[in-house]
This record gives structure tokens, sequence and C-alpha cells, in this order.
């Protein structure tokens, strides 16, 4: 497959996630919420002691996270190198989110609280991806 494919494909998927991050912030409260408590349900099986606050939390860090893995993958793809202009991307994305569609949702309120946890989702995969390709870089030029 060409860099171009690679790229249109890899655009495409990031495009896609945030399409499906601000959907699922545009359903009101008491959807989300009974599809949290579903999800809640099966987890507890597992994981006695988890809540349902603890539940949505690590629902917004892994939605962040694989976003910000999307988009180190996007920006490496395009040639650049870095760690500000996804991640600053990605907490766009999450402030659009939090501040905009969750704002004015029925039931729901856009969270500063929310918006450090996606933050903090993006970052860390950005980070990751790029300590990888860091290490990857190092061992194609004969370093350690």
């Amino acid at each position: 497959m060409s860099i171009r494919w690679k790229r249109i494909l890899a655009l495409l998927a990031s495009v896609l996630w945030i399409w499906f991050i601000f959907s699922r912030s545009a359903k009101p409260a008491s959807e989300s919420g009974a599809e949290s408590t579903v999800f809640l349900l099966f987890l507890q099986r597992f994981l006695p002691g988890l809540t349902h606050f603890l539940v949505r939390k690590l629902a917004h860090f892994t939605e962040y996270f694989i976003l910000g893995g999307l988009l180190f993958l996007d920006w490496r793809l395009l040639g650049s190198d870095g760690f500000l202009l996804p991640s600053g991307f990605g907490a766009a994305v999450a402030c659009v989110d939090e501040l905009v569609i969750q704002a004015r949702t029925p039931g729901r309120s856009g969270e500063l609280r929310d918006i450090l946890i996606d933050m903090l989702g993006v970052v860390l995969a950005v980070g990751i991806g790029q300590l990888q390709h860091s290490r990857k870089e190092r061992r194609n030029r004969g370093g350690a």
C-alpha cells in the first residue's frame, strides 16, 4: 500500500473515531447512563469493587487514549515529528466534546475534570508513540 493511501486511511480512522466520541457525547444522560450501567454490571463480575463513576472516567480515558494513538500515527505518516501538535489537537477535541457537545446535551454537563482525563489519555498515547518511535530510530542508527 502506498504512503498516500496509508495517510488517507489513518486520517479517516481519526475522523471516524472523533465522530464516535462526539456521537456518544450527544446521547442524553439517561441513555448514556443506561449503557454505562450495562457495562458496569458486566465488569463487576471480574472487578467487584468497580463503581459507575470509575467506569465512566475510564471510558473517557480509553476513548482519548485511542484518539491519541491515532493522532500520533497521523502526524508520523504526514512526516511530522513531535509531541505538541497531536496532543494539542487531541486537547482541542476534548474541549469541543465537553464544552460544546456535552454542555448542550440534556442531562449532561461539560466538566473540566473530564477534559483533564481526556487530555491525559491523549498525552499518554502520544508519549508512548513518541518513545517507541525514538527507540526504533536509535536502533536503526545502530544505537543502544
